[in-house]
């Protein structure tokens, strides 16, 4: 397992600036801005997750040295070729099939590696929403049962039931 003593750097340096989750996209593809925006909300939750005291800010502080690379990586590799699906679905030739043909080559090289990130923020997830129930923070654990409910693989697996990742380890 690979050491968070830099990422949790980089996520304190984020928090202390407030740095949004991930960065602007620019050029012609760009992920779907709902997805961005989800991006930002779990961001923001989990951004103040971190400042709770004890057990759930240590916890959440793990959950973020482990997601905030994680969306950035997505958010660079995977989402920005579903800008084009839009275009494509009308019959378009969008402009950025190059560049998306790269990414795609890309990401499924990094997709072993995505793959095990999604797991290990799960079982941060799972940590989050554990001590939070134990010391009886409903905010962190609503939070950590809304971001166990979202499946990335889903899209990945079309028709993976929403709680299968969970039951497949």
């Amino acid at each position: 397992m690979r050491s968070n003593v830099g990422l949790v750097g980089i996520l304190a340096i984020v928090v202390a600036i407030g740095l949004s989750a991930t960065p602007p996209q620019t050029g012609a593809l760009k992920a779907p801005a709902s997805i961005h925006t989800e991006h930002e909300a779990i961001h923001e939750a989990l951004v103040a997750l971190t400042k709770a005291e004890g057990s759930v800010g240590a916890a959440a502080k793990e959950l973020a040295s482990v997601l905030h690379p994680h969306f950035v990586r997505e958010e660079a590799l995977a989402l920005p070729p579903l800008g084009l699906l839009g275009p494509l679905a009308a019959g378009k030739t969008p402009e950025g099939m190059a560049e998306a043909l790269t990414m795609v080559d890309t990401l499924r090289k990094e997709m072993p590696r995505m793959l095990e990130e999604h797991k290990e923020i799960r079982k941060a997830v799972e940590k989050l929403q554990r001590v939070a129930r134990e010391e009886r923070y409903a905010e962190g654990e609503s939070f950590a049962v809304k971001l166990a409910l979202d499946n990335p693989e889903q899209a990945l697996k079309p028709g993976m039931p929403a709680d299968a990742a969970a039951r497949t380890e």
